[in-house]
C-alpha cells in the first residue's frame, strides 16, 4: 500500500458510521415519505440507544465535532443533531457557520444544556444585541468554561458578565471589530479570571481600535498572559506600563505584535518581556534591529524591513530560529546566508520581497521543512538549487515558476524528496502531464499538488492524472 494511503483508524471509521446513522435517521424521520413520526419521540430513542450502548461524553462531543462541521448538511440537520446530542457532560463544542434564523435557537440550546461546557467557541453565530442576554446566560451557566471565543460579538456588557462569573477563563478571543471600551477592558482585567488568563486575543490587526493604554490594564492586573493574538500596539502599551507606573514591570509574555517599533520602544519590549520567544514587527524603524543583537528568538516575522539591517541582526541571533517570515523587505536578500546563520530554521516564508537569490554554498538548510515564496522574484537557477538544498522539505510553494518538465527531472529524480506531502506552484506555464507523473513517482508522501489551472495541462490531461491516482489507490489531491 502508498505510504499516502494511511489506514483510517477503527474509532475514526465508527464515529463516521454512527453519525452517518444518526443522521439518516433523522433525515427517514423528517423527509421520507408516508412516514409519520414525532421527531421529538426519534430523538429521545436516539439518545436511549446511546445511553444503553455506554456512550462516554467523547462519544457525544466527536459526534457533534463530525456533524458540525459538515459541509454536505443543511442547517436544520445540522441544528437537530445540536439540540439532540449536547448535554451537560460534553465539554468541547464549536458551533460552526449557520444561518442568522438559526442565532437564537442555538443559544437558547447551549444555556439549557451545555452547562458542562470547558470549551465554547461561536465563531460562525454572529450573536447581535438582540440575541445578547442569551450569550450572558450562556456565560453565567458555564461555570466551567476555559476557553471562550467569541470574535466580532464581544462589547463592555458581555465583559462586564465574563469577568464576574469565568472563574476558570485561561483563553479569551474577542478579535475583531468590537463596541469594546475601556470600561470592559477593565471588568476582564480586575474580574475573577485575571490571574488564570494566559491568550487574550483582542483588537484588529493593523488598527488601533482599542487604545494602548487600555490593553496595558490587562498587561497589569492579569500576570499569567503569555499571548496578546492580534492586537499589533503591544509595545506602546508596554512602554505605557513601564513610563508611568512600573519601571520594575516585567510580564510572562510569549509572543507579541508590534508596529512602527522604534529603538527605545523594542528595549523596552526586551526589558519587560523576558520570557519572550515569538516576535512579530510591522515596519519597525531603522536602526530598531539592532536592540535584537543578544535576544533569544525562536520565531520571528517582520514586515517592511531593511534586508541587510535584518541579515546583521540575524548573523548574532540567527542559530536559535525555528520560524523565520519576512515581508516586503528593502533590497536583494542572499538566501544562501540565512542558511548559513539561521542552521535550524525548519519554516521560511518569504512575501513580496524586492528581489532573493540563492548561490550555491556548503551550509544547507538542513531542518527546512516548510518552504513559501511568494511575489518575490528569484532566477531560475537559484531556485533550482535551493529546492535541491532542501532534502527534508514538506510544503514547498512557489506563486509563478519557469520550471520546465526537465527542471522538474533534473531536481526531482536525480535528488530524494520522500518527505514531501504538499507543492504548489500557482503558475507554471511549462509544466505538463510528465511533471505530475515524476512527483507522484519520487514524493511517495505527496498529498496535494495546488492550482493546476495554471499548469500547461489539457482536459484530457487532467482526466489522465485522475485515472492514475484512481488506479494506484492514491490519496493525492488535485487543485
Amino acid at each position: 500500500m502508498s505510504k499516502k494511503c494511511t489506514v483510517r483508524s477503527l474509532s475514526d471509521s465508527a464515529l463516521a458510521e454512527l453519525a452517518n446513522q444518526i443522521v439518516s435517521t433523522i433525515g427517514y424521520a423528517k423527509y421520507a415519505p408516508d412516514v409519520v413520526l414525532d421527531i421529538d419521540i426519534v430523538m429521545v430513542d436516539i439518545n436511549q440507544y446511546l445511553e444503553q450502548t455506554g456512550a462516554t461524553w467523547y462519544v457525544y462531543q466527536d459526534l457533534l465535532r463530525v456533524i458540525l462541521s459538515s459541509d454536505y448538511l443543511d442547517a436544520n440537520m445540522r441544528f437537530t443533531c445540536l439540540q439532540m446530542l449536547l448535554n451537560g457532560s460534553v465539554a468541547f463544542l464549536v458551533t460552526e457557520v449557520f444561518p442568522f434564523s438559526y442565532y437564537e435557537k442555538i443559544l437558547q440550546v447551549i444555556a439549557a444544556q451545555g452547562t458542562g461546557l470547558r470549551v465554547l467557541n461561536l465563531k460562525g453565530v454572529w450573536v447581535k444585541e438582540e440575541h445578547m442576554h442569551y450569550l450572558f446566560e450562556i456565560v453565567r451557566k458555564c461555570q466551567y468554561l476555559t476557553k471562550l471565543f467569541v470574535p466580532y460579538i464581544a462589547n463592555d456588557d458581555l465583559l462586564e458578565v465574563i469577568g464576574k462569573y469565568c472563574r476558570q477563563l485561561q483563553v479569551l478571543d474577542i478579535s475583531g471589530e468590537t463596541d469594546i471600551t475601556e470600561i470592559g477592558v477593565e471588568c476582564i482585567s480586575h474580574g475573577l479570571c485575571n490571574d488564570k488568563l494566559t491568550v487574550v486575543d483582542i483588537g484588529m490587526p493593523g488598527e488601533e481600535n482599542i487604545c494602548y493604554s487600555d490593553i496595558a490594564l490587562i498587561l497589569e492586573h492579569c500576570p499569567n498572559v503569555e499571548t496578546l493574538s492580534t492586537y499589533s500596539f503591544v509595545g506602546a502599551s508596554l512602554k505605557f506600563v513601564h513610563d508611568n507606573i512600573d519601571e520594575d514591570f516585567r510580564c510572562k509574555l510569549r509572543y507579541l505584535h508590534d508596529t512602527g517599533t522604534d529603538e527605545e520602544t523594542l528595549r523596552i519590549i526586551m526589558k519587560t518581556c523576558p520570557h519572550l520567544e515569538s516576535l512579530y514587527l510591522d515596519t519597525p524603524k531603522a536602526g530598531a534591529l539592532k536592540v535584537l543583537n543578544n535576544v533569544f528568538l525562536r520565531k520571528l516575522k517582520i514586515y517592511k524591513f531593511s534586508c541587510s539591517e535584518l541579515i546583521e541582526v540575524l548573523d548574532r541571533i540567527g542559530h536559535n530560529l525555528s520560524h523565520l517570515t519576512m515581508i516586503k523587505g528593502v533590497g536583494y536578500l542572499e538566501i544562501s546566508k540565512l542558511a548559513r546563520i539561521c542552521p535550524m530554521l525548519i519554516d521560511l516564508d518569504c512575501y513580496m520581497m524586492d528581489g532573493l537569490s540563492y548561490t550555491k554554498d556548503i551550509n544547507r538548510f538542513e531542518c527546512l521543512e516548510g518552504l513559501e515564496m511568494l511575489s518575490s522574484p528569484m532566477s531560475n537557477s537559484s531556485l533550482k538549487m535551493l529546492i535541491c538544498s532542501c532534502r527534508q522539505l514538506k510544503r514547498l510553494a512557489v506563486d509563478s515558476i519557469s520550471f520546465t518538465d526537465e527542471d522538474i527531472v533534473n531536481i526531482f529524480v536525480e535528488h530524494d524528496f520522500y518527505a514531501l506531502e504538499d507543492i504548489w506552484f500557482t503558475l507554471a506555464p511549462n509544466l505538463t502531464v510528465q511533471s505530475i507523473e515524476i512527483l507522484m513517482d519520487r514524493c511517495p508522501e505527496l498529498q496535494s499538488v495546488g492550482q493546476l489551472s495554471g499548469w500547461s495541462l489539457t482536459p484530457d490531461d487532467l482526466a489522465l492524472i485522475r485515472g492514475l491516482l484512481k488506479s494506484g489507490n492514491s490519496c493525492l489531491r488535485l487543485q
